[in-house]
Parts: C-alpha cells; structure tokens; sequence
C-alpha cells in the first residue's frame, strides 16, 4: 500500500462494520471504491473482492457476487482458504438463482480444498441438500453424513435439518425403521412448533405406508395445529382424502377432496382425482 495506507484500512474497517450490522448497501460502496483503489494490488485486491462479493450475497444480489468472485479467482494469489470462500459462495449464489447442477460443481470445488474439514460444515449441507432436491438421495445422504459430525451442539437447527432430510432419504430408500429414528428426533429436540411440524409430516408418511388411517388424520390435524402456514398442505389433504376413503368416511372425504380439488386443480395428486370422484359418486344418489 502507499501513503494512503491508513485510510485505506480505515475504510476497510468500516465497510466490515457496516456488513455485520447489515447495512449491505454501504458496504458495497465502500468495498467498490477500495477495489478500484487496489486494482493494481493483486493480494490486497483479492480480499477486497471476496468482501464485497459476500456483501452483495447477504443483500440478495446473487449475479453481482459471482462476477466478483470470478474476478478474485482470476486474481492468481489465492490461498486454499480464498478458493473455498469463492467456491462454496458461487455455489451458494447459483443455487439460490435456482441453478443447481453449476451449484453442485462448484460446492464440489469447495469441499475438495485442502483445509479443516469443520470449516466445511455448511458446504456439505447445502450440498447435500441441493442433490437431495435432484432426486441424488446417496450422494446427498453421504455430503449429509459428512456434515453431521461436524456441526456443534450450539448448531441445533442444522442438525435438526439433518434429521429431516435423513429420515426422508431412509423413507425413500425403505429403511422405515431408521427414518422413525430421525423423525422421532426432530419431534423430541425441535424447540419451535414450525419444526416439529415437519417431523410429523414424516411420521404422517410412515403412519400411510403402514395404512394406519386413523393415526394418520390424528397426525394431519397435529400439524395443521403446529402450523397454520405448513408448507405442504397439499399432500396433507392428499392423505386425509386417502384415509378418509379407507375408513368409508364420505362426508369428510367430499369436504377434503373439494378442498384438495379447489385449491389444487393441477396438482400433484390430480391423477388421484377420478378415485376419490367415483368412490363419492357411488356411496349416494346423485343429488338433484
């Protein structure tokens, strides 16, 4: 650095308050402005552009973090520590643009430098969760292994999250047993009701597999309780319609079917329709 040494690390400073404070916006102004004073500093540069891609990452500007990450990339002085910073936050920043098979590339990239393995927590979560979301259920299950380890007692929302998408992977692949284990966990740990919901929901899909119908709309209901706002009412009402058909309970199968039909014409169980449609038809006269 030149004369201006100070100023410039004064200005630093404030740019990294203003990002941890949130204020994004003037963080990225000040991170701009240094990187075009820095632009002949390679090393200096590097750190500068890192910053500034996270600040435009928190505040939602995923294609502007990437620019600058390349250009850190393109910089030819990073250490493994900097390559893994721009690696995961590109594959954070794809994924979050809905790009996810460039996602798994890149967090790929990541989790193959050479540094502790519990700095890399968080890349084998979103990783796993990006090929759990592909339909990669073994690949996911082994990022998610790797990432279980690793998190603290202190990181109880990770490893909470783990749970889920575990017990889902088990469920798909039949083990029943050990996704009731990862199910039960969530219900016994999660603190917030929200949570605790979706390990019902896991559970619900147990519970419909065993045809324990009754169980089932007790365990629908639970978590229409817990969540209001659940985010899958969609196969909630699917499997109460499907219970409510096995237990020839026609009146609560025509109010939750007309619900399910309303509300989701084109749905993802549409191809159940005719079923709960022709079991209604039959248990009565048409009406006239």
């Amino acid at each position: 650095m030149e004369n201006n040494e100070q100023k410039i690390l004064n200005e630093l400073e404030a740019a990294r308050q203003f990002y941890t404070s949130g204020d994004y916006p003037k963080a990225i102004e000040i991170y701009t402005r240094l990187a075009d004073l820095l632009k002949d500093e390679k090393e200096n540069l590097a750190v500068i552009l890192i910053e500034l891609a996270w600040s435009y990452y928190q505040h939602q500007e995923y294609a502007n973090a990437i620019g600058y990450l390349e250009k850190a990339l393109q910089n030819g002085t990073l250490d493994q520590q900097q390559l893994f910073d721009c690696y995961r936050l590109i594959g954070f920043s794809l994924q979050m643009l809905n790009r996810r098979a460039e996602a798994i590339s890149y967090l790929k990239k990541a989790v193959s430098m050479e540094i502790a393995e519990t700095i890399k927590r968080f890349s084998y979560f979103e990783l796993g969760k990006i090929l759990f979301m592909e339909g990669q259920m073994m690949e996911a299950e082994h990022y998610f292994t790797a990432a279980q380890s690793l998190f603290s007692e202190q990181e109880k929302s990770y490893i909470i999250a783990l749970a889920f998408y575990q017990g889902f992977i088990s469920y798909f692949q039949k083990n029943y047993p050990q996704a009731r284990q990862h199910f039960d966990f969530i219900i016994q740990h999660a603190e917030d009701n929200k949570i605790k919901a979706s390990g019902y929901f896991g559970m619900a899909h147990l519970y419909y597999q065993e045809k324990k119908f009754p169980v089932v709309i007790d365990i629908c209901e639970k978590i229409m309780r817990l969540d209001e706002t659940f985010y899958d009412k969609e196969s909630l009402g699917y499997f109460l319609c499907e219970s409510y058909l096995h237990l020839k309970d026609w009146e609560h199968l025509e109010s939750f079917f007309t619900e399910l039909q309303t509300q989701y014409p084109d749905g993802r169980y549409q191809k159940e329709y005719p079923k709960f449609a022709e079991a209604l038809k039959h248990r009565r006269p048409p009406q006239k």
